[in-house]
């Protein structure tokens, strides 16, 4: 493996024009989703629904979301990274109408099913990412992939609280749809125009679903430790995230602006490990940033119970961010530089978008009950209930990790050259 120096690792991915693209329309998604995302509990709320109901619609939309993955992925393999993301793109106008224009949160339930049409490119996004990089810049350059959307997170978050704190929840949330709506047009021309197909005509899968099923089977055994680690890490997730901004509001007295700084702050530091933390990983192995990764963001569980106040979230939420950062762990459909690196390496390359996609279908079907135990432990024993769980159950899956996932040694670890 050839050793390049930092500057010149970030310099290959930079110039590398699939993850370019890539990156600046999700960023653009990220940006516009986040003026209403952190505060979507919130809008449930006011739409009638109670803490019971948001975590049933929050497990209802992370299923639809993660059982169309495995679809997707087989798709991504047989017709190729392309079309399956501009399908997946075109879905996209759909759900900001119906939560736009919704009265009840009944109404939203279509456009949750709706939401979830858009995650079938989510394999495909990532094959395209691993395909279009050498072995010596993947985690890098899944690292500036991730970095960029959190710093357009970061950029979202203060106009988000904002117009919610002087618009109100209903109206500064319809605002946020409309910019979601609004941002899929040059992001769609974007990946019309320039993405470049990386699985040639002769690659293409032409395996039914049967014979896939079939193949998937003899899928290595890592990757089957990784989907149980997947599945725990993102059953700690899910069990509180749900919650966090109405724990935060309602428990710790804060206003969503307050909430706003501390994740700008959290994903802003987040976003500084994230090229750094993959070069490194890069250069020697993968697994103690997972490690790290996995451990810091399940304490950050415990955080929010002892967080007595706008300055203690905040430490709370860095801890978390530099977590996330290191880029080991894996929230719902979603991993960090490091860990969709390791997956992408594990998955044999002729049916990589079958494995990625196999991988988010399980984890979000095993996954699926977890905001509705939240909301039952919630609001029949305590506020602070859902994140204990979500630390035993998180830690529980980092230790798994430790113990029993083998990386492949790539090659000797060379010595980062920070030059």
């Amino acid at each position: 493996m050839r050793v390049l120096s930092f500057r010149r690792s970030v310099g290959t991915v930079l110039s590398n024009r699939n993850l370019m693209v890539i990156t600046l329309s999700q960023s653009l998604g990220m940006f516009a989703t986040f003026l209403w995302r952190p505060f979507w509990g919130l809008y449930l709320l006011e739409l009638g629904a109670s803490k019971g109901i948001l975590g049933a619609l929050s497990s209802l939309q992370a299923l639809s979301t993660l059982l169309l993955q495995f679809p997707g992925g087989m798709l991504a393999d047989r017709y190729g990274r392309r079309k399956v993301i501009l399908i997946s793109a075109l879905f996209g106008f759909i759900p900001p109408l119906i939560f736009r224009f919704s009265t009840h949160w009944t109404m939203l339930i279509p456009g949750i099913f709706a939401y979830s049409l858009s995650s079938i490119a989510i394999p495909a996004r990532s094959a395209l990412i691993a395909e279009s990089l050498s072995d010596e810049s993947r985690a890098t350059g899944f690292g500036a992939y991730s970095m960029a959307t959190y710093l357009f997170i970061v950029a979202a978050y203060p106009f988000g609280g904002y117009i919610q704190d002087n618009m109100g929840v209903i109206e500064a949330s319809h605002l946020g749809f409309i910019a979601s709506f609004l941002v899929l047009v040059p992001s769609i021309i974007l990946q019309w125009r320039y993405i470049v197909e990386t699985r040639g005509e002769a690659s293409l899968s032409r395996l039914g679903v049967r014979e896939s099923l079939g193949k998937l089977r003899g899928a290595p055994r890592e990757i089957w430790k990784l989907i149980l680690v997947a599945v725990l890490s993102s059953f700690g997730f899910q069990i509180f995230w749900s919650f966090v901004v109405v724990y935060c509001t309602e428990e710790l007295g804060m206003t969503k602006m307050q909430w706003s700084i501390a994740s700008i702050v959290a994903n802003f530091i987040g976003a500084m490990f994230m090229i750094p933390s993959g070069f490194l990983s890069d250069r020697a192995r993968r697994k103690p940033y997972i490690i790290l990764s996995q451990a810091l963001v399940s304490f950050t569980s415990l955080g929010f119970v002892l967080s007595t106040g706008f300055q203690s979230l905040v430490v709370t939420r860095l801890i978390g961010g530099i977590g996330e950062g290191l880029g080991g762990n894996v929230m719902g459909s979603m991993g960090g530089p490091v860990w969709n690196a390791l997956v992408n390496e594990v998955a044999p390359a002729d049916y990589r978008g079958s494995v990625l996609g196999m991988m988010g279908t399980l984890t979000g079907f095993i996954v699926t009950p977890a905001p509705i135990l939240g909301g039952y432990l919630y609001e029949t024993f305590s506020p602070q209930t859902p994140f204990y769980a979500s630390f035993a159950i998180g830690i529980t899956g980092c230790l798994l990790f430790t113990l029993f996932v083998k990386e492949s040694p790539r090659e000797e670890a060379p010595q980062a050259d920070l030059g």
